[in-house]
């Protein structure tokens, strides 16, 4: 029952918080203008745009807009962007004919003519340029795009690496390397990672996990680390397993 619980809430509550990020508009308030959305536990919220020019400043989304010489995306000021070539994405991604940004946070992209988005969840995004790769903001260089691929979850591998949100596992073989149990945990033929933390105590050659949960010949885990048997029948009464 907890599990089934947990299954439906937590979806839903993910759901709620996100689009409330997309959700907000720009009013004119006091005689500036402000970015404002609603929240469940503190009602209207009003946050003022810094140096905004009133007269001239145009909603282009309900997250992104512009006066004569600034951008902002929600109330956050974004530098450095050409106006007139502004070409919005998808939320939160917009460009201009020399980068494209996201959350606000320029990517510095090495081939904007290139760009193309290959993968869009709720809250993040994985993109190529044919030089580089990127992993919502971050620019990940040296990329063999060649062989470039995404994983489950928030992974990508190439020949030479594992790229986990964006990040090398410098352990991690990329030939080899799996995720299991929704991306909790993580395998190559030699390791074994929780949430990509390295578990150092275990036998990687009879870990598996099945209905029994996460376990090697030596005992179980539980969140990535050993636990005793006693420990583990403790948890799995608690949580309902």
């Amino acid at each position: 029952m907890k599990r089934f619980y947990y299954a439906i809430a937590l979806p839903a509550l993910m759901l709620l918080l996100w689009s409330c990020n997309s959700s907000g508009e720009y009013v004119e308030r006091n005689g500036t203008i402000c970015y404002s959305y609603w929240t469940f536990s503190f009602g209207t919220q009003y946050h003022e745009l810094q140096g905004v020019n009133p007269a001239s400043f145009k909603s282009i989304e309900n997250w992104l807009g512009h006066d004569n010489k600034n951008v902002y995306f929600k109330e956050k000021l974004v530098k450095g962007v050409d106006i007139p070539s502004i070409k919005v994405k998808k939320y939160p991604l917009f460009g201009d004919k020399n980068d494209m940004y996201y959350m606000g946070a320029a990517m510095h992209v090495a081939n904007v003519k290139g760009f193309e988005v290959i993968k869009w969840n709720e809250d993040d995004m994985w993109a190529i340029d044919g030089r580089c790769a990127y992993y919502d903001s971050i620019r990940i260089d040296n990329v063999d795009i060649a062989t470039f691929k995404l994983q489950a979850y928030n992974c990508a591998t190439d020949r030479n690496h594992v790229y986990r949100f964006g990040k090398i596992v410098p352990e991690a073989d990329p030939a080899t390397y799996i995720e299991e149990w929704n991306g909790l945990y993580s395998r190559d033929k030699n390791h074994i990672w929780y949430l990509g933390d390295l578990i150092e105590d275990i036998d990687v050659a009879t870990f598996v996990i099945d209905k029994d949960g996460a376990h090697d010949k030596n005992g179980h885990f539980y969140r990535g680390k050993r636990v005793t048997d006693e420990e583990w029948q403790r948890i799995r009464k608690e949580n309902d397993l």
